[in-house]
């Protein structure tokens, strides 16, 4: 049997954020099959909102959750009790005419005029926090109070940060916990939690349960809807603990759009998200053209759907929510057993979904047959796309072990940043963390700093004739900074002895399921006795016109071809002795331009005329494990190498082509007739899994 556990407080007045609730950080499987499958919980926040605009930040705490009645206390209640109730027709009406009728040791609030209340709270109204200590109220404010509703399932790898930071919203709160049908840590880690946040809470209470999932999700669901009505709750939103809410005003702009059930649009690497535009008659999925232009943001604003999930809010001061439920199901109901489901059938509102910005990310549903470990690594990749823009931190209330330190098979894992691109550096420190990657941090050569004097005593020159393939230039101090960065690593690995290592930039996105992908390819590699001195994890493929050729015994692995980008790939011993063995400095070009080369698949000959011998053996993964993170011209783009200035001139600088930046642009189509064909299993796109737009 699991648990449930309720929680309730009183709070200081203070300011978070919704980001601070969402946050997550994987943590490391427990190998105890003793604890998941199923878990929810609930939390109560006040919400004030300044009468001198719509919507603001949350600060101070829901009045009616008061435990003290001092008198001009009690006055500011009843007001707020009966302005709501004049708007809110369930339950509110009915609970402020009870509460009228209530013996009180103040003068009944009726008999006051609205200006009188007013002022009151304009001036120096206070209130007794659980501690007894005076809080004071802010003026001109009028109470929202919000459920927030964390649905998990499975989910000990999301929940340390989830859970355990502060409440959003305000610090006001009552919460409500509760899991079951554990095959994780999942409960252990709640209970944890609890231990240890619960002395800012002021009633703790834990309760077990357990019943068939489907039926016992919905119960808990109906639980929270019935724990917001009951508490008087103007809103609840509804979040899966595996839904990641990075936009810290994601509650008030969705109160904004004044509209009964409207959902934030949730992101994913696939066209998967947290609404359908078509139901069959069966209330199945159903694919309608309107669906991708939302989805990817070509036409924005708050759009009528007939179905929306996992992440939403439910105005509850409306009465056509009254009705809605999650269990038990509609009399009518005749459709599969599924939450979802049940409650689009019974909720007969409009259901809008909402782009206008973007909101959060939420991982692609698992299939049947996948189990807890494809779980956490889906849930790591969702993290992964997270940190690409937005910071995330751990809860300070619960130790999350971190993974331990997984080298894949490889000596060393090398990891090349900038110091001056801090935020790039502590991304990729975090994003490998949560795979439990370690890596060795090399300082980037910085070409912004590189001088002419540097330049002679490297004995630098650039390689005759080169000239960028796009934008005619020379070569930059960027693209040197960049060549001698990698040069370093291939030097460490010939003095250190490494036998193979993995070498990173810091500007990559990792695909789902990179480690044991990757894993799997050198395993193969390594069974098959492959000879080999470099092999491409990302990449972009130049040659397009004819596939590369798959090799026998491996699979996912291609003969590499002419290519460009250096975003991560693997290198043997004998693979970075080939690479210093040519004395590149004296005959330097861009660094993605030079190992081609040194397979012989350059197609410029004069280049390639320059470098003897030329018997690197290249590979590379198909398809690819890694991408950027941004291509030319999308909103955070940047590029060292090309933002730069010549390289034997500093006063002459250089900048990526707007026009024709076609290096950096994303891989474009590539005609099936020279599609990559290779054997194993290649994990079908993310695209195809479950729950549709799929």
């Amino acid at each position: 049997m699991r648990g449930v556990s309720v929680l309730s407080c009183q709070r200081k007045q203070d300011k978070c954020s919704l980001l601070d609730l969402m946050q997550c950080r994987a943590s490391m499987l427990m190998k105890r099959p003793d604890v998941s499958n199923h878990a929810a919980i609930t939390f109560v926040s006040g919400c004030l909102l300044s009468n001198a605009c719509r919507l603001c930040s949350c600060q101070g705490g829901a009045l009616f959750q008061v435990l003290s009645s001092g008198h001009a206390l009690s006055k500011l209640r009843m007001q707020l009790m009966m302005d709501r109730a004049a708007f809110q027709p369930f339950p509110h009406r009915r609970a402020a005419r009870k509460l009228s009728q209530e013996r009180l040791d103040t003068p009944n609030l009726s008999s006051l005029p609205s200006q009188a209340i007013r002022n009151l709270t304009a001036t120096s109204a206070q209130r007794l926090n659980h501690k007894g200590r005076a809080v004071t109220l802010q003026g001109g404010i009028r109470a929202y109070s919000v459920i927030i509703s964390n649905q998990s399932t499975r989910e000990k790898p999301c929940l340390p940060p989830r859970l355990l930071r502060p409440c959003p919203f305000s610090r006001s709160y009552l919460g409500q916990a509760a899991t079951d049908h554990n095959v994780d840590n999942t409960t252990a880690m709640l209970r944890e939690w609890l231990k240890r946040a619960q002395r800012v809470y002021h009633y703790v209470e834990w309760r077990p349960m357990e019943e068939p999932r489907f039926n016992h999700l919905m119960k808990l669901r109906q639980a929270a809807l019935k724990a917001a009505r009951e508490r008087w709750a103007d809103y609840i939103l509804f979040a899966d603990s595996d839904n990641l809410l990075t936009n810290p005003r994601v509650l008030d702009l969705l109160m904004a759009e004044n509209l009964t059930l409207v959902a934030p649009m949730m992101e994913s690497r696939s066209l998967y998200s947290n609404f359908w535009c078509g139901v069959t008659p069966q209330g199945y999925y159903k694919r309608t053209p309107d669906y991708q232009p939302i989805r990817e943001w070509k036409r924005l604003g708050c759009f009528p759907v007939p179905m929306v999930h996992s992440t939403f809010l439910l105005d509850l001061r409306r009465e056509s929510s009254r009705d809605l439920a999650f269990y038990p199901p509609h009399p009518d109901y005749s459709w599969a057993f599924d939450d979802i489901m049940v409650f689009a059938f019974s909720a007969r509102v409009q259901m809008y979904v909402c782009n206008r910005e973007h909101y959060g990310f939420l991982p692609v549903p698992l299939k049947a047959q996948q189990n807890v470990e494809d779980e956490t690594e889906s849930f790591i990749h969702t993290i992964s796309e997270a940190l690409i823009e937005h910071d995330m931190e751990p809860s300070q209330y619960i130790y999350t072990p971190p993974l331990p330190p997984d080298p894949m098979g490889f000596n060393d894992i090398f990891l090349i940043n900038l110091k001056r691109r801090l935020d790039r550096r502590t991304r990729m420190l975090k994003t490998m963390g949560a795979m439990g990657l370690r890596p060795t941090l090399i300082d980037a050569v910085d070409g912004k700093a590189l001088n002419t004097s540097q330049l002679q005593a490297l004995g630098i020159e650039m390689l005759p004739g080169y000239k960028d393939p796009y934008s005619g230039r020379v070569l930059t101090r960027g693209e040197i900074g960049c060549f001698l960065s990698h040069h370093s690593i291939w030097k460490q690995v010939v003095d250190r002895g490494l036998q193979k290592v993995l070498v990173l930039e810091d500007d990559v996105r990792f695909e789902p399921r990179f480690k044991r992908r990757l894993q799997a390819i050198m395993e193969d590699v390594d069974r098959a006795q492959l000879d080999w001195d470099l092999i491409y994890v990302g990449r972009k493929r130049m040659q397009v016109q004819q596939p590369e050729h798959s090799v026998e015994g491996v699979n996912n692995l291609v003969e590499a071809d002419y290519s460009y980008w250096t975003l991560a790939y693997a290198l043997s011993q004998q693979g970075a002795r080939k690479l210093l063995g040519v004395q590149p400095f004296t005959k330097m070009l861009p660094v993605d331009e030079f190992l081609p080369i040194m397979f012989n698949k350059h197609p410029n000959v004069q280049y390639m005329s320059h470098f003897e011998p030329r018997d690197l053996k290249a590979f590379s993964v198909e398809p690819l494990l890694l991408y950027p993170t941004h291509y030319t011209g999308e909103p955070g783009y940047i590029s060292d190498t090309e933002t730069s200035t010549i390289w034997d001139d500093e006063a002459v600088a250089t900048d990526w082509d707007r026009q024709h930046a076609r290096k950096t642009a994303q891989q474009g189509r590539i005609r099936p007739v020279a599609q990559n064909s290779v054997t194993g299993d290649s994990p079908p796109p993310a695209a195809r899994a479950s729950r549709d737009e799929l």
